[in-house]
């Protein structure tokens, strides 16, 4: 998988990261690793709550088909 730069992080929130690397004694990239893991798997329960799993796999083929339009294309 390629490498993820992230620039232009809020401060704050950098040094949240850094606190809970510290605070468990991670590594700056495992630390970021795991809480990307974490709000994945609780966005991804927001996003599936209600919904069957071929609704969300439907629902998510349609959203990516979306986004290959061209800015400003008609439908």
């Amino acid at each position: 998988m390629p490498d993820l730069v992230l620039r232009d992080i809020d401060p704050i929130l950098a040094e949240r990261i850094q606190r809970v690397a510290q605070a468990r004694g991670w590594g700056l990239r495992e630390t970021v690793i795991r809480l990307l893991e974490q709000g994945l798997f609780a966005t991804e329960e927001e996003v599936r709550s209600g919904f069957e799993t071929p609704e969300v796999e439907a629902l998510a083929e349609a959203i990516a088909a979306l986004k290959l339009l061209p800015a400003g294309s008609d439908l």
